[in-house]
């Protein structure tokens, strides 16, 4: 067992979390995208498998909310 509190998340405006939250949803939403138009196009390969990139990006937006208390 840890002896030692959790570190804080740092105090930022409301509107700046809020904006990085944004910006991790969008670009999994753009990557997914880019995903789909190669499947599309029939291009869609393992070299450009964004999948856990996108999923990083969503575990990102999620931390975010959680650190701050679910306030975003």
């Amino acid at each position: 067992m840890i002896e030692m509190p959790p570190p804080e998340p740092p105090d930022l405006e409301p509107d700046k979390i809020r904006a990085l939250i944004d910006y991790a949803d969008r670009m999994a939403a753009f990557m997914e995208a880019e995903m789909q138009l190669l499947r599309e196009l029939g291009k869609a390969t393992p070299e450009n498998d964004l999948s856990e990139l996108v999923e990083g990006w969503r575990f990102t937006a999620q931390g975010l909310r959680d650190s701050y208390d679910g306030r975003f």
